[in-house]
């Protein structure tokens, strides 16, 4: 059985604001949200067979000296990509789908954590989404508990 690959190439976004990577969120003013930082964690690529179920892993992190409350974090899915970095439009970005973090996370100050976003592949992924990696653009939330 082949597997499909999630996540190796990864874009980043903050808290709803532009994408790029290693981005970080501006803190907005007045409001008590806070920037942070989400990556994939390196050398934990996912791989996935249709009908199968993933762990992705990210990191988050804290630049403030102080601790933060990650209370979401989210994953969209782009248009898939072959090993020369070039889209294949026979496999839909919806053959995966990444679950939201499931509890809120507290990241020390100047801190990390890993945390784990559960991955999926629907049964009929087209045969053309062997081998392709599936970008994934995230966004989330944090405050000063």
């Amino acid at each position: 059985m082949s597997k499909w690959w999630l996540g190796a190439l990864a874009v980043v976004a903050l808290a709803g604001f532009a994408a790029g990577p290693s981005a970080v969120a501006p803190a907005a003013n007045g409001t008590g949200i806070k920037p942070f930082g989400i990556t994939d964690v390196p050398g934990r690529a996912t791989a996935l067979v249709p009908g199968a179920t993933g762990t992705r892993w990210i990191r988050l992190k804290n630049a403030e000296n102080f601790p933060i409350l990650v209370r979401t974090v989210a994953a969209a899915v782009g248009r898939p990509v072959d090993g020369a970095g070039k889209p294949v439009p026979a496999c839909p970005a919806s053959s995966v789908r990444v679950d939201a973090l499931a509890t809120p996370v507290t990241v020390t100050g100047d801190g990390t954590a890993d945390v784990a976003l559960t991955t999926h592949m629907v049964p009929g992924a087209p045969d053309a989404c062997r081998g392709l990696t599936f970008p994934l653009t995230y966004t989330g939330t944090a405050v000063k508990p």
